[in-house]
């Protein structure tokens, strides 16, 4: 039985991530009676602790870059935006600019034009600009990238790569988890409440309506709407009552290795650290506090994602495998790196489109919405999703599609097509995560 007013509330969100968190935050500042639950015992306790938190501006197509671009006045003003005082423990924006480099596949220019189209400010940069700016990077070109099993791998090079793009304004938050913390603090203050741990055994139907969760314990929860912001447990939530039935993007859960690599002795990364995408290498990392890498794969080759089933049974340590591979890649960019013998780095499950794009839509059932395939690729934008998502949610309880006019952005005159995260949309070919 669904009890007291504590189980029940008009937005029931489930996950309590840095999406979820958002949304929170949006919604309860909104005027809404927000209740948070989470499989987890902590917030942002899932995929947005496992995420390199990067914020950079750079995209595939204009909307993408423009909404980045937004939420990047957000990260620079954070206190601002949560209405913390000066007691409050704040995640920190570091400001170390992304280099994207040209590695042959296109990138470079579908990048400049989405950012162009978004009026958003880049620069583009020869290979003397890059070498000027960051002499301990070898800039030969080595891809298309191999695996390090294949003799090709070790071949001397003989061509430098032709330039790359330069966003100096993009950075990363070091702590993902304190910036989730953050915005549900925020959120609490706001109204909304938050409740740790519940698991999510079912949802409750009347006719074509969801009106609220059983949790595993057997507590009933009621709400005028349920949001799922569950990162890679919404598609197994949503496929126990067909409420995926009509989607026509797929998603899956990718098993994602951060590497902890430690710098050349001398290189002081919080001076001359930046985020490198690197395409001719499949790599991607950023600084790690002054003195080491974060590094991953760009996910760009299929043969080296690891596609999980189920989303509670995953390897959670780093493997010898993937750390060879991301090590000596990253050895090759910088010739003066030790690799450590000890693995170390985070591991997590991310919740992905098969186009690299977000969801965030209502569902076939009338009260049920999702924010999914966000993982690996949104933490960045999460400040301003969540208010876009306050839109979604309140223009169809409304009775309005949410696809039929714009979402007004908080922060710029820009405005944005929900059309683009539909559920219902044909997968974009030419998106790449970036």
């Amino acid at each position: 039985m669904a009890g007291g007013a504590e189980n029940r509330s008009d937005i029931l969100i489930v996950g309590a991530g840095v999406i979820g968190a958002s949304a929170a935050l949006a919604l309860a500042k909104s005027g809404h009676d927000v209740l948070v639950i989470d499989r987890n015992s902590g917030i942002g306790d899932g995929s947005t602790g496992a995420s390199a938190g990067i914020i950079r501006v750079h995209a595939s197509d204009a909307q993408s870059s423009a909404l980045a671009d937004d939420a990047l006045a957000v990260w620079r003003d954070w206190r601002e935006f949560l209405g913390a005082d000066e007691s409050e423990d704040l995640a920190r924006f570091v400001r170390c600019g992304s280099l994207i480099l040209d590695a042959g596949n296109g990138f470079t220019d579908q990048a400049a034009l989405a950012m162009s189209g978004a009026g958003v400010a880049f620069d583009r940069w020869t290979l003397d600009d890059m070498s000027g700016h960051f002499p301990y990077f070898d800039f030969h070109r080595f891809g298309p990238p191999r695996s390090v099993e294949d003799e090709a791998f070790w071949a001397e090079p003989t061509e430098f790569l032709g330039g790359g793009l330069y966003t100096p304004q993009s950075g990363y938050v070091g702590d993902p988890t304190l910036a989730a913390v953050n915005l549900m603090r925020a959120a609490h203050r706001a109204g909304a409440r938050l409740r740790l741990p519940a698991t999510v055994a079912g949802f409750d139907v009347d006719g074509d309506r969801v009106v609220g969760v059983t949790l595993a314990d057997g507590t009933a929860l009621r709400a005028g709407a349920v949001l799922v912001v569950a990162g890679p447990h919404s598609d197994s939530l949503l496929r126990g009552i067909g409420a995926t039935s009509d989607f026509r993007v797929r998603t899956r859960r990718i098993r994602e290795e951060l590497g902890h690599v430690p710098a050349p002795p001398g290189l002081d990364l919080a001076l001359q650290g930046v985020h490198l995408v690197d395409g001719d290498l499949n790599i991607n990392f950023r600084p790690e506090r002054g003195d080491a890498f974060l590094v991953g794969s760009n996910g760009d080759r299929a043969d080296e994602q690891t596609v999980i089933q189920d989303p509670d049974v995953f390897d959670r340590l780093v493997t010898a495998a993937a750390w060879e591979r991301t090590t000596l890649r990253l050895a090759r960019r910088i010739p003066d790196l030790g690799i450590p013998r000890a693995r170390t780095g985070v591991v997590g499950l991310y919740d992905a489109a098969e186009d690299w794009l977000p969801i965030y839509d209502r569902t076939c059932y009338d009260g049920l919405f999702v924010a999914m395939a966000t993982s690996g690729t949104q933490f960045k934008t999460a400040p301003i999703v969540g208010e876009l998502l306050r839109y979604v949610v309140e223009t169809e309880l409304n009775g309005r599609d949410h696809t039929a006019g714009p979402f007004h952005s908080p922060v710029s005159d820009r405005t944005y097509s929900t059309a683009q995260f539909s559920r219902l949309r044909t997968p974009r070919e030419d998106q790449v995560r970036g």
